[in-house]
């Protein structure tokens, strides 16, 4: 939620369901399991996620979308997505390599 007594900052997106669920399972799946990657853990996760009920995964989504509603409420918030350095490089390379060219 947002407090408007805390220094504004960077406000990241809202976290979809499976984020959500991710960070509901993941604690539990470490400590039965440690010696598990992350990636492994993902896949882990990803796999029960595929394997829920589809009344289970409705619960998450409309947890998902209150916690979207819940996040609309900040004031300063923008979605702004990173750009891939590489492609904004290599379209601005075959910009000028186009125009010399000409």
């Amino acid at each position: 939620m947002y407090d408007a007594s805390q220094p504004i900052k960077r406000i990241p997106r809202p976290p979809n369901a499976f984020i959500l669920y991710r960070r509901e399972k993941q604690p539990g799946i470490i400590a039965s399991q440690k010696n598990l990657t992350n990636a492994e853990v993902s896949r882990l996760i990803a796999d029960m996620w595929r394997k829920e009920p589809e009344e289970i995964r409705l619960e998450w989504e409309r947890y998902a979308e209150q916690r979207k509603l819940e996040h609309m409420q900040a004031p300063n918030y923008v979605y702004r997505p990173n750009r891939n350095k590489f492609k904004v490089e290599k379209k601005r390379q075959q910009r000028s390599q186009t125009t010399s060219k000409e």
